[in-house]
């Protein structure tokens, strides 16, 4: 079983199907060294009637016998209807009872009210159930020999295997020092109709013992123990602890992903639902033929919320030669001033951003980490990818945010690349922005860069009130090109739908972001951006004017 942002990038069944994991019931993805993720399961030779099987029926029972009686008795303990409604919750809620042989609810327990846990009767209980998972005792971590020709994918001639034993519970009688009976005394219509389509699925096999009968407690110490298993992280691993670390790309890991099964499960710093599609995007391995069949013709995220539809959608976007140059900046603050730049002059334009992306080995990116083998250490803000041609590109995280894709404001690099693929090429779909000649003389003298911002001289600021009739011209292409970096600025009465999508877009909110992000690209730092006190400009910018280019 796999969640939607899952990518399979080898055969998983070459290795599921091989020693040492094929002697494992179940499979699982970790979530946490004693948790279970529901997004990465495989489950082979369980028994019909044994742990495993019985496993995920209760992880699907536990919130339905709370609601067999409308919640009469879990009112009584206290728990809210939210508790354990969620796969991956009521897993980790279950998986300690098969480690242990009892109905321990060690995970439910967090459901009750924070006062309640706090009385003396509830800390004992929380206490006992600790008592009984003995996570030191019952996990047991192995290091097992794999095949010489799994090495390279393994990196190395073992892996690490955490193994647990599943046992069959039982309620026990319902001790009083584990939190007493935790479900109602009958069942009710709920969890009876899902044990009853479940017998009924198949007829034929025997079913498990009902563990709320005490006197079956024996009998199910007595039921043969199967086998759990955490995948290896190169086995199944989610985008963060791994993926963003390079694994996942094979120029990086000798021309063959150090990944079976990628997960893209959960990006801090960006939109979860967006990030989901994101990371296929990167390592060219997403649908964009089943996308746009699903979104009628609306692939991009910028789609979502442009009205009539995304047929009105145009881009600008910095030309080749200009998106180069940006990996010559100085800084995250000169970087962000000239995103800003080129999202002002859209706005003005009524143009979605084609958000630009830095080489790796941009300065200030890489700070002398390395960008060149695994695992790369390039902080929180950044999503590394590799371009056909092996060069590895970063690409802030925070531009995966409806902020600043969403109502026709911006496109990643694999959305652009992708719409560009289904456009015709068109050569004097091309502004510039050059600087005023007499500007230039009055600057006197050679122009001096400034310590965070050495692109200065290459930025012209543009006056959209007067600037922007110049492009008018081009407003049937859909793709206008930039070729070189611009402050625009605004009248006063026209600024509004900038200032918007400046404060809505953080990666434009330079004072939002600041606050966020370190100066190596962490978030959550003791040390924030905001603390170095860099301007958010440079001192001096030459003022200049925008014309069109002229096909040749």
């Amino acid at each position: 079983m796999i969640d939607s942002d899952v990518v399979i990038m080898h055969d998983p069944y070459k290795y599921f199907k091989h020693t040492p994991f094929k002697e494992i019931t179940v499979l699982n993805q970790a979530e946490s060294p004693v948790d279970p993720n529901g997004g990465l399961v495989y489950v082979q030779n369980a028994a019909p009637d044994g742990p495993a099987a019985f496993m995920f029926a209760e992880v699907v029972s536990r919130p339905f016998r709370w609601a067999d009686d409308g919640w009469a008795h879990a009112a009584n303990l206290t728990i809210h209807k939210q508790c354990l409604y969620m796969d991956q919750d009521s897993w980790a809620d279950v998986l300690p009872d098969m480690a242990s042989g009892y109905m321990l609810f060690s995970k439910a327990w967090f459901c009750l009210p924070e006062e309640l846990r706090e009385e003396e009767h509830w800390k004992k209980v929380h206490e006992a159930m600790a008592e009984h998972v003995q996570h030191d005792q019952l996990w047991r971590d192995e290091q097992l020999p794999v095949p010489d020709s799994w090495q390279v994918l393994a990196n190395g001639s073992t892996t690490d295997l955490r193994v647990l034993r599943l046992r069959m519970p039982n309620c026990r009688g319902w001790p009083e020092e584990l939190g007493g009976q935790w479900y109602p005394t009958e069942r009710g219509n709920y969890s009876a109709d899902l044990l009853q389509q479940l017998a009924s699925d198949a007829p034929d096999l025997p079913i498990w013992l009902d563990h709320e009968n005490s006197s079956n407690a024996a009998a199910a110490d007595r039921v043969p123990t199967e086998t759990f298993a955490f995948m290896p992280d190169w086995l199944g691993k989610g985008y963060w602890p791994r993926g963003r670390k390079g694994y996942w790309d094979p120029n990086l890991t000798g021309n063959i992903a150090q990944q079976v099964i990628a997960h893209t499960h959960v990006s801090p710093n960006a939109d979860s639902g967006m990030a989901k599609r994101v990371v296929p995007m990167s390592l060219h391995r997403y649908n964009w033929d089943l996308q746009t069949h699903a979104n009628g013709n609306e692939p991009h995220f910028a789609c979502d919320g442009l009205p009539p539809n995304c047929s009105t959608l145009k881009l600008l976007a910095f030309t080749p030669s200009v998106e180069k140059l940006l990996g010559r900046s100085a800084s995250w603050h000169e970087f962000a001033f000239l995103l800003q730049g080129l999202a002002a002059l859209a706005t003005a334009l009524g143009r979605a951003v084609a958000w630009p992306s830095l080489p790796c080995n941009t300065s200030w990116v890489s700070r002398n980490r390395s960008v060149e083998q695994v695992p790369l250490a390039l902080g929180d803000m950044w999503l590394p990818w590799s371009t056909p041609e092996g060069d590895l590109i970063c690409t802030p995280w925070p531009y995966v945010n409806h902020g600043c894709l969403s109502k026709g404001r911006g496109l990643l690099p694999w959305e652009y690349n992708h719409m560009q693929g289904h456009l015709d090429a068109d050569p004097d779909a091309t502004i510039h922005a050059v600087h005023d000649s007499h500007i230039e003389q009055d600057a006197g003298g050679a122009w001096e860069e400034e310590d965070h911002f050495m692109l200065a001289s290459h930025i012209v600021e543009i006056d959209t009130a007067t600037e922007v009739a110049t492009s008018q011209q081009l407003q049937d292409k859909p793709i206008l090109l930039l070729d070189n970096l611009v402050h625009a600025v605004f009248p006063n009465d026209t600024q509004s739908d900038h200032d918007m999508f400046r404060q809505q877009c953080i990666v434009l909110n330079i004072t939002a972001y600041a606050a966020v992000f370190d100066a190596d690209g962490n978030n959550n730092s003791a040390k924030p951006m905001a603390d170095l006190g860099l301007p958010h400009q440079p001192a001096r910018i030459r003022r200049g004017s925008l014309h069109r280019h002229q096909a040749s």
